[in-house]
């Protein structure tokens, strides 16, 4: 009874909110740091060897907000990035074997925001990671919201996310794009 009457409870709490709920739409693009040469040799046949990489990173989202207590907001976001891809060169008599991996991930992630509707706040959240299997990650973003009218305003964020994924990844990012406020 007590986690049904919890689980009620929580799935209401949009209808019972102390402030605004809000939508937020960005785009991103930066750097994803991770050390190929190790993911190859723990990934890869023995004697395999990373040949080309590229660790540009691009990625969309959607936040959803729809609590806050004081300087601290609720919600959730859905995101896809495309993190980065590699090539490898595999030993295979006579002639040697070449792949290539693209490799991206489709995140949910809960969020607080530290900072509520002010023109600087902070994201924190742990993400579940959907690429090949689950990984948990986290996220810290650092934003500055410009307002555009009393509904509008376009957020500008720097991105980092913590990954474990076969080796750890970091994509960082710059992010811009539109925040809604319902």
């Amino acid at each position: 009874m007590k986690k049904s009457l919890f689980a009620t409870l929580i799935m209401l709490m949009p209808l019972i909110s102390f402030s605004q709920s809000a939508i937020e739409f960005t785009v991103g693009a930066g750097a994803t740091i991770i050390d190929i040469e190790k993911l190859v040799e723990l990934d890869e046949n023995t004697g395999a060897s990373a040949t080309d990489w590229a660790v540009t990173n691009i990625g969309i989202s959607g936040q959803y907000f729809f609590t806050s207590f004081g300087n601290v907001a609720f919600g959730g976001e859905l995101m896809y990035q495309y993190l980065y891809w590699y090539s490898v060169r595999i030993p295979y008599a006579p002639n040697p074997l070449y792949r290539e991996y693209d490799i991206s991930t489709f995140r949910i992630t809960p969020i607080f925001r530290f900072g509520g509707s002010n023109a600087l706040n902070f994201d924190l959240g742990p993400e579940f990671n959907f690429s090949d299997g689950l990984s948990i990650g986290v996220l810290a973003s650092a934003n500055y919201n410009i307002a555009i009218s009393d509904k509008i305003d376009i957020p500008l964020k720097f991105r980092v996310d913590f990954m474990n994924l076969i080796v750890v990844a970091v994509p960082v990012s710059i992010n811009a794009g539109v925040r809604i406020k319902l």
